[in-house]
């Protein structure tokens, strides 16, 4: 099994880019669950081939409301190229074009050599509703079943709104740090 690589400790804040506001935005972790593991075995796929479609999963969507968060980081095992789309249903790196309008290499274009499954190190936030799909391209001469695996923990969250103010001018001013997160989209 993999190891656990680092998740922000409770009490501390991140910052993100925010698209609705397209403005720095802070959020302070009040609670941790996990992290959890979820190893994946996909179906048999043939030789240099790419899977037909994104594989979505929607399983680490965070609760009904926008007060919890994850932290996930995947690994993968050898043999494919994984397309990560993050949301699923947009390219990494753009906010505005959908799967089928925009060039692949928009995409983040992973293998074991950048985030292996035993050390996962690729690491994306997933609020609301904006879930990651994977699509696997097979890079071998013959067919194999597709392995990565999902290390994640949950956390609730204090929206930017709620932080006191004199906590904002300080988390800008980098008196009091903030990890960066990114919650997929354009950077």
């Amino acid at each position: 099994m993999p190891y656990t690589p680092w998740f922000p400790e409770p009490g501390s804040y991140i910052k993100y880019f925010d698209p609705v506001v397209r403005a720095v935005r802070y959020r302070q972790l009040l609670w941790r669950r996990g992290p959890m593991m979820y190893p994946r075995r996909m179906a048999a796929l043939a030789a240099n081939t790419k899977a037909s479609q994104p594989i979505n999963y929607d399983e680490l969507n965070p609760a009904d409301t926008n007060e919890h968060i994850y932290l996930a980081y995947i690994g993968f095992k050898p043999g494919c190229r994984f397309y990560i789309y993050h949301p699923a249903d947009l390219k990494l790196l753009r906010w505005d074009a959908r799967i089928d309008d925009i060039d692949e290499d928009l995409t983040a274009a992973l293998t074991w050599e950048e985030s292996p499954y035993e050390f996962p190190s690729f690491a994306i936030g997933i609020e609301r509703d904006r879930y990651p799909g994977i699509q696997p391209f097979n890079l071998e001469d013959r067919t194999i079943n597709p392995e990565f695996i999902i290390v994640a923990s949950v956390y609730k969250v204090v929206e930017h709104e709620a932080i006191p103010e004199d906590i904002l001018q300080r988390l800008e001013s980098g008196s009091v740090r903030a990890h960066p997160w990114d919650f997929g989209g354009e950077l």
